[in-house]
């Protein structure tokens, strides 16, 4: 009896039980049978034939690769250091498996040659003004490639845009310039202002009634000052 029980634990433990698996619903599931995908199942309890089909599970759920340090050269041949990052979704399962191995090392590299290229179409003033323009670039450029691979690229953002030091200091330095410069102007403009006061003023006392309406004004305050 024991021995018959024992059986049928093992046969139930080798070819009944491996027999279901249970998808989640962030994956689907690629059932290969004889090195051939013969399905793909989404959510939900399923059947299998035990050492025969094997399972390959591909999780459908928005993955992000940051893209940190990524040296690159403007088209003025400055050298700046971009952080980016790249949202992708599996839309295609099947063709992820058969056409490529390691699709997050893949989309990682090919993004990285993306951005060199596109930094290089952008003098520096016109990258630091187009961030928006150069991510919607950056996801267009990655896409083309990637759809082959059953993955679609559903946001690229620049997180951050680095300068060298030396640059640093060279903006530092002409935004102070400009601000005084600046200065400078409303300065000059306020003397311009005062001189055409003075001379209007000048031009009244050249009248000798003005001049002499202004000696009685000066006498009239001196008189009240005790």
């Amino acid at each position: 009896m024991w021995f018959w029980l024992g059986a049928i634990l093992v046969v139930f433990a080798t070819f009944i039980l491996p027999a279901f698996y249970i998808v989640p619903q962030w994956e689907k599931v690629a059932v290969i049978r004889f090195g051939q995908i013969e399905k793909i199942v989404s959510t939900g309890l399923h059947i299998r034939i035990p050492l025969i089909d094997s399972l390959m599970r591909v999780d459908i759920r928005t993955q992000t690769l940051d893209m940190m340090g990524q040296q690159a050269i403007t088209k003025d041949n400055i050298s700046v250091i971009i952080d980016a990052v790249v949202f992708m979704v599996i839309e295609d399962p099947e063709k992820l498996i058969l056409n490529i191995q390691d699709y997050r090392n893949a989309v990682s590299k090919y993004a990285q040659t993306a951005i060199r290229n596109i930094i290089g179409t952008y003098d520096l003033d016109d990258l630091l003004e187009s961030r928006e323009e150069v991510a919607a670039r950056l996801k267009t450029e990655i896409d083309l490639l990637v759809k082959d691979w059953g993955v679609d690229i559903t946001r690229a953002g620049l997180q951050d845009i680095s300068l060298p030091m030396d640059m640093k200091i060279a903006f530092a330095v002409q935004a102070e310039a400009e601000r005084e410069s600046r200065a400078i102007q409303i300065k000059a403009n306020a003397e311009l202002e005062a001189s055409h006061k003075l001379k209007a003023a000048a031009l009244n006392m050249s009248d000798p009634n003005a001049m002499q309406l202004r000696i009685l004004s000066t006498l009239n305050d001196i008189s009240k000052d005790q």
